[in-house]
């Protein structure tokens, strides 16, 4: 365990300039084969094993509210998800939503580590890559406490529940710092349960609040967009973005 949490301890500081694209996970080899099939359909074909359970054992109203919460968390919604868990008539609770969050992310976390060096190459998505590592470096100048703390800087950044703050970046962050395959999933994990479980203890306290916001369509368009436009807002000024 100590050595998959290892990282450089021998950090200078960073240059202001970018860091090039392709960033090797240091003592490491590279994956066979087969562990990167593992890493890459494990924790979706997991995923969807849920999803048949779920259809099993209750309807297909909670398969689509899985399937549309999933999407959501992904596409921008991140954390938030939970709180749908706490609306009247909900076919999954609050603190499954959390377990939905929490798995995301590993799946997320999982694919990236095993395919970042392959999704390099591919046109179309490069670019992003180059700007997700982008970001992660302004992260890591904006914050200097993060690079210091290294594996749990990284916890950190994935545990708030900003815009922009999820295992994606958190990833190419792990990789900027040093740290192994195994400490940066490890680090998805901590962070997400740890922001996950915030976000599940809210909607557990709030729930009158929450049902009350539910039942009135407009009130809760608002206050979705509200929430929403608050958490970019501090996303950009997390990420370094808003100078």
């Amino acid at each position: 365990m100590v050595h998959a949490l290892r990282c450089h301890r021998h950090t200078e500081p960073m240059p202001h300039h970018l860091p090039h694209p392709h960033i090797p996970i240091r003592n490491e080899r590279d994956l066979p084969l087969w562990g990167r099939l593992i890493m890459t359909i494990g924790p979706w074909a997991g995923y969807g094993l849920l999803l048949l359970l779920a259809g099993l054992l209750y309807n297909y109203k909670t398969v689509l509210f899985l399937i549309t919460m999933f999407v959501g968390a992904f596409v921008g919604g991140g954390k938030l998800i939970v709180f749908a868990g706490a609306v009247d008539g909900a076919p999954v609770g609050i603190w499954a939503l959390a377990g939905v969050v929490v798995w995301g992310d590993l799946a997320t976390a999982c694919f990236l580590v095993a395919n970042i060096d392959y999704l390099n190459r591919i046109p179309s998505l490069g670019p992003k890559i180059i700007k997700a590592h982008q970001a992660g470096h302004r992260v890591l100048l904006t914050h200097p406490w993060m690079r210091r703390a290294a594996f749990f800087g990284m916890i950190s950044f994935i545990a708030v529940p900003f815009q922009g703050t999820g295992s994606v970046i958190g990833v190419l962050i792990g990789r900027i710092l040093g740290l192994t395959r195994t400490a940066i999933v490890l680090a998805v994990i901590a962070g997400s349960s740890i922001g996950a479980l915030a976000m599940a203890l809210l909607a557990h306290f709030g729930r009158d609040e929450v049902a009350a916001i539910a039942k009135n369509p407009w009130l809760g368009i608002v206050t979705l967009i509200l929430v929403l436009l608050a958490m970019w807002y501090f996303g950009r000024k997390f990420l370094g973005e808003s100078e």
